[in-house]
This record gives C-alpha cells, structure tokens and sequence, in this order.
C-alpha cells in the first residue's frame, strides 16, 4: 500500500464516523443547507500534500449561480475556504506524503473551523477579516458570497452596495454575474 493510500485510510478512520463520505481524495458531509468539505492535495511533484477546507451554504451557491451545486462538492466550489496551514500557523503548510502530522492537524484545526462556520455571521466575519472584498484585484466569487451572507443576516443594503463596487471592478462576464446576483436578492 502507497504511503498515500495509507493516508486515505487514517483520514477514513477520523472521518467516516463523524458523517463524512469520501470520493477519491474529498470528503463531504451534509448538514441540511451546508455541506462541509476536506481535501488532500498532492503536490505536482506528487512528494508534498496539503489540506483544504471549506463550508459550501447550498441557498448561496444557488443565488451565486443560479442553479443548485452537484451531489458531490469540491472545495473550491465553497463559500469559505482556507487550508489547514493557514489555521494553524497563518500560512501555507505542505506535510511529506509519509507524515503522521496531517491527520492530527486535521482533527485539531480542520474540524473546529468547520463546526464555527456553521453560522451566517461565522462566514461572513471569516470572509470579511480575510479581506477577499479590500483586495486590489478582488476575485468575484468570495465577494458576492460575502454580499449573499450580508443579505442572508438581513443587511441588503450593504450587499447592494458591495456588489455594485465588485461590478465597476470587473469586466465580461463576472460584471454579467455580479449583476444577475444583485438582481436575485433584490439590488435596485
């Protein structure tokens, strides 16, 4: 058995019982309108892995892009998101493939993060301190779910307002976006 197999099978062993299911290197597990996420992913080099986590809120996926998210959902496809490094030591963290520290890291960091960010205002603070929205050149999708959960807790306005910021800042086909997701939740 390859030192990566072995590595699916303790991160099975903590998982499984917790309600996780695995496909291939991804685990999900739903709790009504959220679905948790953890994945491994190998390096190019395929000799270093890492851990990503993230929170994927079904009615926001749905405002996001106008349609309901697959069965199964990857991390990047979540509306919070960061890797396990980041929660332990703030910044990026790669483990050999051989190492016996990921799956402990997992279970201590991974799993609480999930557990907090079962709330609206969890995400949102979560998104707002990483600043996805201050960015010089913001990427659109944690912008908008930054709005979607601004309007979630009940301040339209200032979703409105994010939103028409993030559409003078993008072009094409994310403006296009931005514009139907202020329509969806009732932007003038």
């Amino acid at each position: 058995m390859s030192p990566f197999e072995k590595l699916l099978n303790r991160m099975d062993d903590l998982l499984s019982p917790l309600g996780f299911l695995r496909r291939k290197a991804t685990w999900n597990r739903r709790s009504g309108d959220l679905v948790d996420v953890i994945d491994l992913q190998v390096s190019k080099t395929a000799d270093v892995i890492t851990s990503n986590v993230g929170v994927l809120d079904v009615e926001l996926f749905r405002e996001l892009w106008g349609e309901a998210p697959l069965n199964f959902i990857e991390e990047p496809q979540c509306a919070v998101r960061v890797r396990v490094g980041q929660l332990m030591e703030g910044r990026d963290v790669w483990w050999p493939l051989n190492s016996a520290e990921i799956v402990p890291a997992i279970a201590s960091f991974a799993l609480p993060f999930l557990e907090r960010m079962r709330s609206v205002e969890e995400m949102e603070t979560f998104l707002a301190l990483s600043r996805v929205a201050t960015a010089r050149h913001p990427y659109p999708p944690p912008v908008i779910y930054l709005a979607l959960l601004m309007n979630k807790r009940g301040d339209r306005a200032s979703a409105c307002l994010l939103l028409a910021q993030l559409r003078k800042s993008t072009l094409g086909a994310w403006q296009a976006r931005v514009s139907e997701v202020a329509k969806r939740i009732g932007c003038s």
